[in-house]
């Protein structure tokens, strides 16, 4: 029977091999692989097993944080400040050229509303006259025509009168015309 060269055996106390099974069971492990797995961690990581407070950790810990604190300063310095600088250089134009804008293009904005309100008014009212012209040109051409036709009703009927009609038929014809013209 040969031994197989790949076992060592460890002697140590009942109360750490206590400890080792409820670690081992707690990671659902035998202890054997929890052991391989356990000096693993401590080779690769270079730990101290005696460091319980992990030290050296706290110290690599302590270094990165600081190499990353003095990137981050960099690029403040770099790019950020020139950045923000940059920004509130445009938003200080920005904010003239909206003052601009409003001092100047709104007030001539509101000017030219104004103007064209007022014209529009005016328009309204020369359309309002030229309706009314309208209007009294048109009741001028309907009176000018209901004048000729009574006139020439007038004009028919005096040449059919003779010497002889009667002052009657005369009269009849005049108060005839002045109804007819009172109806205009």
């Amino acid at each position: 029977m040969t031994k197989d060269l790949n076992i060592k055996t460890i002697r140590f106390p009942v109360t750490s091999d206590q400890k080792l099974q409820k670690l081992a069971d707690k990671c659902g492990l035998t202890k054997l692989d929890f052991f391989i797995y356990m000096v693993d961690y401590f080779y690769k990581g270079k730990k101290d097993p005696r460091d319980l407070s992990d030290e050296l950790l706290k110290k690599e810990l302590v270094k990165r944080t600081d190499t990353i604190i003095a990137f981050i300063k960099t690029m403040e310095e770099e790019l950020l400040r020139p950045l923000k600088r940059d920004g509130e250089r445009i938003i200080k134009v920005q904010g003239s050229i909206v003052t601009t804008f409003n001092e100047h293009i709104i007030k001539h904005h509101n000017e030219h509303k104004d103007a064209l309100i007022s014209q529009s008014v005016k328009i309204d009212k020369i359309a309002g006259f030229l309706q009314k012209l309208d209007t009294a040109q048109l009741q001028k051409n309907n009176l000018k025509a209901g004048f000729s036709g009574i006139l020439e009703y007038y004009i028919k009927s005096r040449e059919n009168m003779g010497m002889v009609t009667k002052q009657i038929d005369k009269e009849n014809l005049v108060q005839n015309v002045r109804q007819q013209l009172k109806n205009l």
